[in-house]
């Protein structure tokens, strides 16, 4: 049902994940379950073995997921780009957060998480807020032939500083809720082993797979099956690393994926048969799943919806034009920037998932986030080529 729904969405412009997510809502406690609550009981039991299987394909799916949308990052480009693709990224990274954070600091306490505090619970929605969708960027400026242009290589460097910066934000925000019992020395240990990892591997990490991805095509081993399967072991080897810095997992997964994208051995083709793989069988059942578990009717409040939506879509585009405007860009291109920047898509409702799983949000939130993510996605494409004509117009 989740490949199906996003298949036929994907005809009419609209994002996969909302097809994959709308499958989960559709079985789950949501409709199924109000209409006909035995029959949904029996298709999906509440055993606890059954929904452990059930999690840990979901868990899968949220780490490929990372995986895939490394691909999209290209840290060379991302660094030829100059001055106005780090501002651009970087602001449109803080200015979110900045705004962000006195806002969500004033939700009532009912909406945290039952590990949160008024820190914590704060920082990660204004954090979450930040995140952009390079996947769903990438897609869009594709759809309108601008990926190679000029102002489309701007925005996808932007979008891939933005990333890094943000997931290693998430990250550490993440960390500070599951480990309390550590000293803020151990912390900033972590911190200082994540930065010298991520400096390692984006120095030689490419170098590194590129000469490993050639070994393994000498070898009598079938193709792609062989480079596949050394493609997802590094996203395992990074992810099982970080973990071990202290640093959540999925860093190491983005991260993996960061380097696939950089290394030359490394075709269009490896990375597309991998994503494709992972597509069509991991990440529409995470998405699905969430649908399974979560009654987003029962979870949805107007307010911390609407606030959330808001603070989301506004302080991206804001963020996202000031920098392209401290970068010398003329005032279209950055409304362009503003624009492109707006979609959550799968990283906002993944960083909810994660929060949600470690007690840090609770329902109301986390319907909000996906409600955010989804709308941004949805309107991103229309309004990118809407201002894409009107700065052809102003051209002529």
């Amino acid at each position: 049902m989740a490949r199906t729904f996003s298949v036929i969405l994907e005809t009419v412009k609209i994002p996969a994940i909302v097809g994959e997510i709308l499958a989960g809502v559709l079985l789950g406690p949501t409709l199924f379950g109000r209409f006909a609550p035995r029959l949904q009981n029996t298709l999906f039991p509440d055993d606890t073995i059954q929904w452990t299987m059930l999690e840990t394909v979901s868990w899968l799916g949220v780490f490929f997921l990372l995986l895939s949308s490394g691909f999209h990052v290209d840290i060379r480009k991302a660094i030829k780009s100059g001055r106005a693709a780090v501002l651009i990224g970087i602001i449109g990274v803080l200015i979110p957060i900045a705004v962000g954070f006195p806002v969500f600091y004033t939700f009532d306490s009912a909406l945290w998480g039952k590990e949160a505090n008024a820190l914590s619970f704060a920082l990660f929605l204004a954090v979450a807020s930040s995140i952009t969708a390079i996947s769903v960027v990438a897609r869009s400026l594709g759809d309108l032939k601008i990926s190679n242009t000029e102002k489309g290589s701007l925005a996808l460097s932007s979008c891939a500083i933005n990333d890094i910066f943000g997931w290693f934000l998430f990250s550490l925000v993440i960390s500070l809720v599951t480990t309390h019992s550590e000293s803020t020395l151990a912390l900033i240990a972590s911190v200082i082993g994540v930065i010298v990892f991520v400096l390692l591997s984006v120095i030689y990490g490419a170098r590194l797979l590129s000469s490993a991805l050639r070994r393994v095509e000498g070898t009598a081993l079938s193709q792609p099956a062989a480079s596949q399967t050394l493609i997802v072991s590094l996203g395992l080897l990074c992810g099982a690393i970080t973990q071990w810095l202290g640093i959540h997992a999925i860093l190491g997964f983005f991260l993996a994926g960061v380097i696939a994208k950089s290394a030359e051995a490394v075709s269009d083709d490896h990375r597309n048969s991998v994503s494709d793989t992972l597509h069509a069988i991991f990440v529409p059942l995470f998405f699905a799943t969430l649908g399974l578990k979560i009654d987003f009717l029962a979870g949805l409040e107007l307010w911390p919806t609407l606030i959330f939506t808001a603070v989301a879509i506004l302080g991206k585009f804001f963020g996202a034009w000031l920098g392209a405007k401290l970068g010398k860009e003329s005032n279209q291109s950055a409304v362009l920037m503003g624009i492109i920047f707006t979609p959550g898509g799968a990283m906002e409702i993944v960083v909810a998932t994660l929060a949600l799983e470690v007690e840090l949000i609770g329902q109301v939130i986390f319907v909000a986030i996906v409600f955010a993510a989804l709308l941004s996605s949805i309107l991103a494409g229309p309004l990118i080529g809407l201002q894409k004509r009107r700065m052809m117009l102003l051209q002529e």
